[in-house]
């Protein structure tokens, strides 16, 4: 092969090389980028058609505050918890305000959504924080059942919660927002609700 201007035939053949180099890793990082999308919408698929994942939600939350005359506060909690997970979970434990529940103090109401269907969206009325007392109440015409443990609640099923909470909530607390966690086995879940004061 004979060449003319060797100098000339490097620059040339060096200019080639950084275009196919920038043209290979250009091919392979979306090579790579594709693949990762398509991993992690496969991952992303298997999770949400997986029969065993959690998936709680709060609905219909509120705190009450009752000033009362002789400068004790006293305060119920209630709210309903849907269950739209695959699973069955076990509430294990209900944190207010960063204070543990006890659970004599928790009332509980799981819905039957045949006979029962218009408690699934109905708004939850006060209940005086003293006639929380004893095995069991009736609370707007329902049997709600004192916890004496963890509380169940069936993939698809709501469960109403009432709480007698302790001295962790004033009058001056009326307005603000309020911390409610609960925990299962294997997560927490939390919201926030605005305390409302009650005359």
């Amino acid at each position: 092969m004979n060449i003319k201007n060797p100098i000339r035939f490097i620059r040339r053949r060096k200019g080639l090389n950084e275009v196919v180099t920038t043209l290979i890793l250009l091919a392979f990082a979306v090579l790579l980028a594709l693949t990762a999308i398509i991993y992690t919408n496969g991952v992303t698929s298997a999770r949400m058609k997986s029969t065993g994942q959690e998936d709680i939600r709060f609905h219909k939350k509120h705190t009450w505050i009752e000033s009362l005359p002789n400068g004790t506060d006293r305060a119920v909690v209630a709210f309903k918890l849907h269950n739209l997970g695959g699973k069955s979970v076990s509430i294990q434990l209900i944190d207010i305000r960063g204070t543990e529940m006890d659970w004599p103090d928790v009332y509980y109401h799981n819905i039957n959504s045949t006979s029962e269907g218009v408690l699934l969206y109905a708004e939850l009325h006060y209940f005086n924080w003293s006639s929380l007392v004893g095995p069991n109440v009736a609370i707007d015409g329902y049997n709600y059942t004192q916890a004496t443990g963890s509380v169940w609640v069936n993939s698809g099923d709501t469960v109403i919660i009432y709480i007698r909470a302790p001295a962790i909530m004033y009058k001056d607390n009326i307005g603000q927002p309020i911390t409610i966690a609960v925990g299962t086995v294997n997560a927490n879940y939390i919201t926030e609700v605005v305390a409302e004061a009650i005359t």
